[in-house]
């Protein structure tokens, strides 16, 4: 029971944060001795995940309903926006649907060696590393937008105008920003990447802020991930858990998830990717150490 919990919560926290759940589930259960969770677990710890996701984000979903099957409760103008949204969403989940079906085999093969996921977490944090740091050169040389003054109206007496909460900014996300990190979320096969990771860092690339691209990233995870158990409901049969330890292991990722969706919006209004960062490098350099010395 407790390998159960230990791995949902890890299953749960790593899928949201950029530290990539692939990797982190392929080597802990190794560095902590557990038999390696069967395909069934998985999956469904899988499901928990995207549990906590479609609760978190429950009232954007069901406005996604509304804009299709009841616009007048949203307004015109609401019900466009949700729509071009949800447009833009679909767009975004074609390439991992498309790269994920022609090569799962082979990321579930790198997944399997805990010692090659431990190499690509340190590897692919390069990825986070740039886009940081093109990020800061743009903060240092922003672009001044301004607006034509009212009659009577002198420019130093206005208030700056704030930027847009980041709800507002996807609302007018380019098409070709949101393809871009469609394409970057079909990366994220390669173990040790972690979709949050790259789908941030490709919109920080694109000039769209860490807060945004998250809430777009764990947007466009439900499907994913939605499509990637679906895929693998036939290997449920083949679980040798316990039912207690499936419900156990499902009910964990679902509330750590929750709690990391929840702490990586919060965190990202106000900070950068870099603790995950130092994270990566650290424990994916201890990993390697450790691993490289306990292989058989």
């Amino acid at each position: 029971m407790i390998r159960a919990l230990v791995l949902g919560i890890v299953q749960g926290l790593t899928e949201f944060l950029p530290i990539s759940s692939s990797a982190h589930l392929s080597i802990v259960p190794r560095l902590l001795g557990y038999p390696t969770p069967t395909l069934a677990f998985e999956v469904l710890l899988h499901f928990g995940t995207l549990a906590a996701v479609v609760a978190y984000f429950a009232r954007d979903l069901w406005a996604f309903v509304l804009c299709l099957f009841a616009p007048g409760r949203l307004g015109p103008l609401e019900a466009r926006t949700r729509r071009r949204l949800l447009g833009l969403l679909a767009l975004a989940s074609v390439p991992a649907a498309v790269i994920g079906f022609l090569v799962q085999d082979w990321a579930d093969a790198q997944t399997s060696r805990p010692l090659r996921a431990s190499v690509w977490l340190v590897a692919t944090t390069a990825i986070l590393i740039a886009a940081e740091l093109y990020a800061r050169t743009r903060t240092q040389h922003p672009v001044r937008v301004t607006t034509p003054a009212a009659p009577g109206d002198h420019e130093q007496d206005r208030p700056p105008a704030g930027p847009p909460s980041a709800e507002e900014e996807l609302k007018r996300l380019p098409v070709a920003k949101a393809a871009g990190i469609g394409l970057a979320q079909a990366l994220a096969l390669v173990p040790g990447t972690s979709r949050s990771g790259i789908t941030i860092s490709a919109g920080l690339f694109q000039g769209v802020t860490r807060e945004a691209a998250a809430r777009f990233s764990f947007l466009l995870s439900i499907p994913a991930i939605l499509g990637a158990g679906i895929l693998k409901l036939d290997e449920l049969s083949g679980a040798t858990e316990t039912p207690a330890e499936l419900v156990a292991g499902t009910l964990a990722a679902a509330i750590s998830g929750f709690v990391a969706v929840s702490f990586l919006l919060r965190l990202l209004k106000t900070h950068t990717l870099w603790p995950f960062i130092w994270y990566r490098l650290i424990a994916g350099g201890l990993f390697v150490l450790l691993l490289a010395t306990v292989r058989s």
